[in-house]
């Protein structure tokens, strides 16, 4: 248990990757950590586009405002209703896909593996460039894209705990402190 909460209070965003190819196998590892996340009624809505061929990763990189920098791989985690295992996908993919981004990030950090977390949804002209430059269908919604690679260095962790935004009960606002504990 320590090792799995050092891991996630370690863990942070890297942007700046080394050439080297994220190995077919890794990329595997990492799509199962994303596919053993919990969802809503165990409806299961994700789909994952790997993108490892420098062209499609040049195109995705102009798609995406924040996402400009270079990495060898690039996993975009898609809700797609039509393969949830019920009906709730409609309604929660999202919360779906987010769960399984994080599983992925944690796992490529366990892996040795940088990872960005840069969003696509729900910024309509983002999420339209992003379906276009990977020919995804209209029923097939992209919520982010995970960059990864081996760290060109890797970061300190950075401390988030701010106990003043925890209520316990009920929500008690003592100051309406909004953003000062950042």
């Amino acid at each position: 248990m320590a090792d799995l909460l050092q891991l996630i209070l370690s863990r942070r965003s890297i942007r700046k990757y080394l050439p080297q190819p994220v190995p077919a196998e890794m990329l595997d590892q990492l799509l199962q950590a994303g596919m053993s996340a919990p969802s809503a009624s165990n409806s299961q809505p994700w789909e994952f586009v790997v993108i490892n061929d420098e062209q499609v990763l040049s195109d995705l990189r102009q798609a995406l405002p924040f996402g400009k920098f270079y990495a060898p791989a690039v996993i975009v985690v898609c809700g797609n209703p039509l393969k949830a295992a019920n009906a709730s996908g409609l309604l929660f993919w999202q919360q779906d896909c987010s769960a399984a981004t994080q599983n992925i990030l944690l796992a490529a950090h366990a892996l040795g593996l940088g990872a960005c977390w840069v969003g696509v949804h729900p910024i309509p002209l983002v999420r339209r460039s992003v379906c276009n430059v990977l020919g995804l269908p209209a029923w097939v919604k992209p919520l982010c894209a995970i960059y990864l690679g081996y760290p060109e260095f890797m970061k300190d962790p950075k401390p988030k705990y701010h106990p003043g935004r925890i209520h316990y009960n009920r929500y008690h606002d003592t100051a309406n402190t909004a953003g000062s504990d950042k």
